[in-house]
């Protein structure tokens, strides 16, 4: 692979001492020294000596495997106490220290000259490489970077790497940090699951004018209804604590006056420790007031401590690898040092939709997040197409080609409805109109070509049998493709604070421990509290359909996921009686509930991070992924939102908060 060429000065083409350096580093660590060129002239005059050492190094190493193989062997011997263990060799922990010195600064500085590439995706990657290194250097550059980025997701970027290693800033450097934000702030750059790193940044410092009057707006702003707004009403109850505000907590009691905003106002509150049991009725402010005159002096008696920035966690950076674990024979080292341009040119996008019945609440969610996706297609491409193809029992469908305006593409996405009558999906039809009915871009290096499929039903043998040359031709063609298999969320806590909050969208969906497409395993709903059995899903149809789509997927270096959701639109903006389906009775006929935390992010992120990742950089994933999780959560802003409505009605049953008092 031909290394990207970021700038002159920190090309690899053409400049052979780069390779030196790197061989240097693994010769240091072969022979248990650095090597210079005087201890290389010497070698190549002496070659018999060198043949010597080596095979002195070969025997040592053959008895050394002998020995383990033996010891593995022969029974282990009680012991009373812990095996005694040898000092370190002083001078080999100096070689090795400065071995491990050579190798992050060398690599600091090869990261930092990324940063004047003109694509900016390839600054968002070194800046993700730059913040793994433990060295004073690369936070410098960090900081830096973080006052000068001009393109929104980059800056987050940024921002991101100075909160993974917030424990190594300087008083100063936190300075810098907070001014940052504070302008971040003012240019609305925090979105999504952003908002949740941002909360506890701000909650970690005393609360003044600026962090009073965000708090205040973001209250404004979000909704108890949508599912992407509940785990940043959750923060912003922490960031509360944090802060022993009263002012804030006064503020939010006046609002449990309102059946539009008592649900989120009592989710914030409960969330900072504040008041009785749930309430969500018209006495909540009355009951709360009470509360709050006993127990007011005990609040706000807790306030940030001095430095307590240090202790910030990291949210989607790795924090910087520590230098007792850096191993600088680590091949990936040399690896991070080949990418290809990331930036693309085109980025074409059809979606194959089931539209039966069943499916309304994943067309109600496309309807909000379609915008979002186009948003961060713009972002990774200069020339962007999205299409749809609808499908339905029957052999019905309904082609919208690929296009590059929004407005026309939002225009046919709010058009859609469900249709068709009840029997087997047209799975293979629409992906032989997605594929042949629409005029994509010409294959090549910067270009891709993805299809994902959404279905909330197992693909019929006959019409996997069919489906399955479409996706062996469409390989050869570019084509990858990518199934969503949506399963329901049956029995998610009313509760939100009953369980950890998920900071980041769910883990990486490509370091998965089972991995999340595994298709042959029913998908696991995630566990009430207090209950020791759990109700099993039951699929529509046996589940042996449902590894077809890893099939399909995988004949095109594509993949399948597994996903879940609350059945109708809950979760979307809409009260349970206005939310269709079956959304009530999921949650347990509760007029004022709350909406569910998707387990594992949801499908729209589950879409951007696996297509995304894919076609900017798969194989290096461990970088190029979380920046395309900034991104979808950057791209939020563009979500159809619905203003929280409610009505007074009677709250049904709500679980312990999960660190009751």
């Amino acid at each position: 692979m031909v290394p990207y060429r970021a700038s002159a000065s920190a090309s690899i083409h053409g400049r052979p001492w780069i390779g030196f350096a790197i061989t240097a580093l693994v010769a240091a660590a072969l022979t248990g020294g650095l090597t210079t060129p005087a201890s290389a002239a010497r070698a190549k005059l002496d070659p018999e000596a060198r043949k010597a050492k080596a095979k002195e190094r070969a025997a040592a190493r053959a008895k050394a495997k002998a020995k383990a193989r033996k010891a593995a062997t022969r029974p282990a011997k009680p012991t009373t106490a812990p095996a005694s263990t040898r000092p370190a060799d002083p001078a080999l922990a100096a070689k090795r220290a400065m071995r491990v010195k050579l190798a992050t600064d060398y690599l600091t500085n090869w990261y930092a000259k990324q940063l004047n590439s003109t694509d900016w995706m390839a600054r968002a990657v070194a800046l993700v490489s730059i913040s793994r290194m433990p060295t004073a250097e690369s936070t410098v550059s960090i900081i830096k970077q973080l006052e000068v980025e001009k393109r929104p997701v980059c800056r987050l970027v940024a921002w991101q790497a100075a909160l993974a290693r917030a424990n190594m800033l300087s008083e100063a450097q936190h300075e810098s940090w907070l001014a940052a934000t504070r302008l971040m702030i003012r240019a609305e750059l925090f979105h999504g699951d952003l908002r949740i790193g941002l909360l506890e940044m701000l909650g970690s410092a005393p609360i003044d004018t600026g962090s009073r009057t965000y708090f205040r707006n973001l209250m404004a702003r979000t909704s108890s209804l949508d599912s992407s707004d509940v785990p940043t009403l959750i923060a912003m109850g922490q960031c509360l604590r944090s802060w022993g505000d009263a002012g804030m907590v006064e503020l939010l009691i006046k609002s449990l006056s309102n059946p539009s905003t008592v649900v989120r106002a009592e989710l914030v509150l409960q969330a900072a420790g504040v008041g009785p049991e749930w309430n969500r009725t018209p006495s909540a402010r009355r009951e709360y007031h009470k509360w709050w005159l006993k127990h007011k002096a005990d609040f706000t008696a807790s306030t940030p401590q001095p430095e307590q920035w240090k202790k910030l966690k990291p949210q989607y950076l790795d924090p910087p690898i520590e230098l007792a674990k850096f191993d600088v024979l680590d091949l990936k080292w040399r690896r991070e040092m080949e990418l290809d341009r990331l930036q693309l040119r085109s980025f074409a996008f059809a979606i194959a939709l089931d539209c039966s019945r069943s499916m309304g609440g994943e067309l109600a969610r496309i309807k909000r997040d379609m915008r979002v996706m186009f948003s961060a297609f713009s972002q990774i491409a200069r020339e962007v197409g999205v299409g749809f193809t609808l499908f339905a029992p029957g052999g019905e469908l309904r082609h919208y080609p690929l296009t590059d305006s929004q407005s026309k593409l939002m225009a046919r996405v709010n058009s859609m409805e469900i249709f068709g009558p009840a029997g087997e999906e047209e799975w293979a039809g629409a992906i032989d109109k997605a594929m042949n009915d629409n005029r994509w871009p010409r294959l090549a290096k910067d270009s891709r070509r993805a299809i994902v499929i959404i279905t909330d039903e197992p693909i019929a043998a006959a019409q996997f049998a069919r489906a399955m040359p479409l996706a062996e031709a469409g390989a050869k063609k570019g084509f990858r493709l990518y199934g969503i298999m949506v399963h329901s969320l049956t029995n998610a806590p009313n509760n939100p604070l009953s369980r950890p909050l998920d900071r980041t969208t769910g883990a990486s969906l490509y370091k998965l421990t089972p991995p999340l497409n595994s298709a042959p395993k029913k998908p696991t709903n995630p566990k009430m509290p207090g209950k020791a059995k759990q109700p099993k899903p039951k699929p529509k149809k046996a589940r042996g359909g449902w590894g077809h789509y890893d099939q399909l997927a995988k004949a095109t270096g594509g993949r399948a996921l597994d996903v879940l959701v609350p059945q109708g639109g809950l979760g979307l903006g809409l009260p349970p009686s206005k939310a269709g389906g079956k959304a009530g009775k999921m949650r347990g006929n509760d007029p004022m509930a709350i909406a569910p935390i998707y387990p594992g992010g949801g499908p729209t992120n589950n879409i951007l991070t696996v297509v995304l990742t894919d076609a900017i950089g798969p194989n290096h994933a461990d970088r190029v992924e979380p920046l395309v999780k900034i991104l979808a959560a950057y791209c939020q802003k563009n979500a159809a939102r619905i203003p929280e409505r409610r009505t007074w009605q009677p709250p049904g049953h709500m679980e312990p908060n999960l660190n009751k008092r």
